[in-house]
């Protein structure tokens, strides 16, 4: 008796041990997950930009508009091929004193490398104190004394021709661009000949009628997924050539260079992050700058731009 007792006791044991053996997990697996795939690029689109802003610190209203087809160079998942393209645009910007037209064509080789180029016919209406002239570039042109000029401004015309390299990069959610500017004007203005100089508000420094400017904008930005905040540099550079420069200075005084500095914070908002339809991507920016160097502006008033920026869709969104 005693005997199947054992038995039956061990056999109990091991009739239980299955289940509880049975409910165990499963090791963990040891192969890699693979990386999510990004959707790929479209291999061409059409669409429609539009940044409007405000200014003030130099005072300014300005519609920025793009009509773009772009087409795709690589089909690569590479994040390194993958968004470039080449576009042809037509631009128009339009405030209450200017309107600038002309094609702009742009390429991205790399996702860290652009390259943009246009040209611009410029005419200004003769409103809102533009544009205003002067015989050479040794010329006070502060807000003050131009608005008390406003009756001496005249419409005129002329050409404007860019070129504009950028360098990007991102890392996770922080990013570092720099744009630099190379711009060839040829105006026509009633003062001075090869050595007239005019105001421009979107340079906000006196440009040469016929001449070379430069400028930068270099940007850090974190950018989460509605937010974008960061840090602006800017800078212009006023080229003038021995004809421009051919005044003698009051006494103490030297010739101006007429270039100026600024630096800044940057705050925009995506209201709306979903790419295609009408209005894609509406967002909000704002961008506050204050002078390192400038001819006439000393006092600690900030640079101060509001904006509001669009796109829409017409073929192969994103």
């Amino acid at each position: 008796m005693s005997k199947w007792l054992r038995r039956a006791a061990m056999m109990a044991l091991v009739g239980l041990s299955v289940p509880a053996t049975a409910q165990q997990p499963a090791p963990p697996t040891t192969e890699n997950v693979p990386p999510p795939v990004l959707p790929p690029m479209p291999e061409r689109r059409i669409f429609f930009t539009s940044l409007n802003v405000f200014r003030y610190n130099p005072l300014g209203l300005e519609s920025q508009n793009k009509l773009v087809y772009q087409k795709r160079l690589f089909d690569s998942p590479s994040l390194l091929l993958r968004d470039t393209f080449a576009s042809a645009a037509a631009s128009l910007r339009l405030s209450p004193a200017f309107f600038k037209l002309g094609p702009v064509v742009e390429l991205q080789p790399v996702a860290v490398f652009n390259l943009r180029a246009g040209y611009e016919y410029v005419q200004f209406f003769g409103t809102f104190g533009s544009v205003q002239s002067y015989p050479d570039s040794f010329q006070d042109y502060d807000d003050d004394l131009r608005s008390e000029a406003n009756d001496t401004a005249y419409g005129t015309s002329g050409h404007h021709f860019f070129v504009e390299p950028t360098l990007q990069a991102k890392v996770k959610s922080v990013a570092l661009r720099t744009k630099m500017a190379i711009e060839y004007w040829n105006m026509d203005l009633r003062d001075g000949g090869t050595r007239g100089t005019f105001y421009d508000p979107t340079l906000d420094t006196l440009v040469p009628g016929k001449g070379w400017v430069l400028a930068n904008d270099t940007d850090l930005l974190w950018m989460g997924d509605r937010w974008t905040l960061g840090a602006r540099f800017s800078a212009v550079w006023p080229n003038y050539d021995d004809s421009t420069n051919a005044v003698d200075p009051l006494p103490g005084r030297t010739l101006p260079t007429n270039k100026h500095m600024r630096v800044g914070p940057i705050v925009a908002y995506a209201f709306d992050t979903r790419p295609g339809g009408f209005m894609s991507k509406p967002t909000a920016v704002l961008i506050a700058g204050w002078y390192l160097t400038h001819e006439n502006r000393n006092s600690a008033l900030p640079y101060l731009l509001a904006g509001f920026s669009f796109s829409s869709e017409l073929l192969g969104g994103r």
